[in-house]
C-alpha cells in the first residue's frame, strides 16, 4: 500500500467480521432449541439450504429487487417449505432471535484486529460500509470491540443506498471529507465493494481467501489472502 491513502473504507461482515462463523453459530443454537431435527436430517441439510437462498436474497436486496421485510422472512420461510413445514410460528420467532443471537457474537477474520491496530496506528482514518440492516449492524460492531477503532460507519439503510450503487460511495466520501485518490475501500464482496468502488472511481482491495488466480473483471487494483498483507502492499 503507497503511503497516498488516508481513509480506509472496510466492509464488514465476512471482512473484518467473521459472518460466516458467527452466523452458523447463532443458527445452531436455534436450530437446537426449536427442535429442528424433526424436520431436517441435520443441521447441515438446514444449514446448506439456508445459506444458499440467503445469499441469493442479499444479491436481490443489494441491487434493489427487493424489500428488506421479503428477506428477513423467506430466507427462513424457505428452508421449511422446501421440507414441507409451513410452521408461521417458528419462523416469525426465527426472525427475532437469530438477529438477536447474531448481534452476541464476536469470531473475527485472521488478522482484524491487528491490521486495525496497525493502519490506525500510522494515522489513517478508518471507516465501516456496509449493506448490513443497522439496529443489528450496531449491536455487532459494539460485540466485536472494534467499534473505536471507526471514525464513521456508513450503512446502507441510513445512507439510502445500498453497494454497489455509485450514490453509496459518493455519500460516505463527501459526508468523510475523502478525496478519492487518497481512499481505499476493503472488502470481500466482489459485486458489492469492488465493483462498486471501482464504478466510483476508488481503489480497492479484493480479500478473497479462497482466490485461485482466476482473472477478474473488473480487475482490483489489489488482491489479498490475509488481512495482514495490508502491511505489506
Amino acid at each position: 500500500m503507497t503511503n497516498k491513502y488516508r481513509h480506509i473504507f472496510f466492509d464488514w461482515d465476512n471482512t473484518l467480521w467473521d459472518f460466516s462463523a458467527n452466523s452458523e453459530k447463532a443458527l445452531s443454537v436455534l436450530f437446537s432449541v426449536y427442535r429442528f431435527g424433526r424436520y431436517f436430517k441435520d443441521f447441515e441439510t438446514f444449514h446448506n439450504i439456508y445459506k444458499e437462498r440467503n445469499a441469493q436474497l442479499w444479491e436481490d436486496y443489494a441491487a434493489g429487487r427487493i424489500k428488506r421485510e421479503f428477506l428477513e422472512t423467506e430466507r427462513f420461510e424457505y428452508p421449511f417449505r422446501v421440507v414441507g413445514c409451513t410452521d408461521v410460528e417458528v419462523v416469525d420467532a426465527l426472525k427475532v432471535r437469530y438477529l438477536e443471537l447474531l448481534g452476541e457474537q464476536t469470531a473475527l477474520k485472521p488478522g482484524a484486529r491487528e491490521i486495525l491496530d496497525c493502519l490506525k496506528g500510522r494515522g489513517m482514518k478508518l471507516y465501516i460500509i456496509s449493506n448490513g440492516f443497522s439496529a443489528v449492524q450496531h449491536l455487532k460492531i459494539a460485540s466485536s470491540g472494534l467499534k473505536d477503532y471507526f471514525d464513521r460507519i456508513y450503512l446502507s439503510e441510513d445512507v439510502k443506498e445500498h453497494k454497489p450503487n455509485k450514490a453509496f460511495f459518493d455519500y460516505m466520501l463527501k459526508s468523510s471529507n475523502a478525496r478519492k485518490r487518497e481512499s481505499l475501500v476493503v472488502g470481500d464482496n466482489f459485486t458489492a465493494d469492488i465493483t462498486g468502488s471501482i464504478n466510483a472511481g476508488i481503489d480497492c482491495v479484493y480479500y478473497a481467501p479462497d482466490y485461485n488466480g482466476e482473472p477478474l473483471n473488473p480487475k482490483p487494483n489489489y488482491i489479498i489472502k490475509n488481512l495482514l498483507e495490508l502491511k505489506e502492499l
